[in-house]
């Protein structure tokens, strides 16, 4: 049996909206990633998701585009099989340009409980790609990981980059989702064990303004239904909200944090999810 993230995309403005269902319970029938050409493997043999941005997804201009997930060789040995990740604009071999290379082996512990295999804990990738490489507007990215003599695979994801002075509240349509982002931790910032962490964030709602937020929940290792809560807030007048916890109370792990703002007035909820590292020191 297969096992993937099942993510849904609907985007407000610049913010990414993502749902995601525990790695166990969503199984897949079909393979996920392409044999690019020359790849010596049944694209079948892998598995893997990319986690964010989210597919279709609209991203800001300013800084870099920050691209998650994880990758998996069913057929490695003690290992989860990529020693490459490479972003491309267009197709690699036919005309593309490689923006960026990123880093692979990071830590999934949630892929290697889901698939059974404690190798696959080192399933995780991630890549940088300078905002300033890429067209505003719709573009297809493809991205790809190599396997030793196996060759490249990748998989197509699809952004809207959107100018860096866009807000959310001037892109949005009054009364549509509340809009929440989350400022600190960063994408894969490493969060340390030393002393009690702040994060903190803004939100609103399109229309009514900050003041129709009635409620902030953040939930750590999982969403409302498996994860922990990590506290719940009201926004101040200006939008910015904050929860403190203790990463000592947390395994030293690459953790997920699930913010959940909800609006008073329109009963809809949005959430948005911000990968980082608990490190012990």
């Amino acid at each position: 049996m297969r096992f993937s993230l099942v993510k849904s995309s609907p985007i407000i403005g610049a913010l990414v909206i993502l749902t995601v269902t525990p790695l166990a319970a969503a199984a897949q029938s079909s393979p996920s990633w392409t044999a690019a050409p020359g790849a010596a493997a049944d694209a079948s043999d892998y598995l893997g998701f990319i986690d964010t941005p989210t597919n279709g997804a609209t991203v800001s201009s300013g800084g870099a585009v920050q691209i998650n997930g994880w990758f998996v060789d069913a057929t490695a040995q003690g290992w989860s099989g990529a020693d490459q990740v490479q972003v491309f604009e267009g197709l690699m071999g036919d005309g593309g340009t490689m923006l960026a290379q990123g880093s692979v082996g990071e830590s999934r512990p949630d892929v290697g409980a889901a698939l059974g295999n404690p190798f696959d804990t080192d399933s995780g990738f991630s890549v940088s790609v300078p905002a300033s490489a890429l067209q505003m507007g719709g573009q297809t990215l493809g991205v790809y990981l190599h396997t030793p003599d196996k060759g490249w695979f990748y998989q197509s994801l699809n952004i809207n980059l959107s100018p860096s002075g866009a807000s959310p509240s001037t892109s949005a349509v009054a009364g549509g989702a509340p809009q929440v982002s989350v400022s600190n931790p960063s994408e894969g910032e490493n969060v340390l064990t030393r002393s009690n962490y702040t994060i903190n964030g803004a939100a609103a709602e399109p229309g009514s303004g900050p003041s129709d937020i009635d409620r902030i929940d953040v939930y750590i290792d999982g969403e409302r239904a498996t994860g922990t809560l990590l506290g719940e807030t009201t926004p101040a007048s200006d939008g910015s909200w904050s929860v403190t916890f203790t990463p000592t109370h947390f395994a030293s792990t690459h953790s997920n944090i699930y913010v959940y703002a909800h609006s008073r007035s329109t009963g809809q909820e949005t959430e948005i999810v911000r990968g980082f590292n608990i490190v012990d020191k």
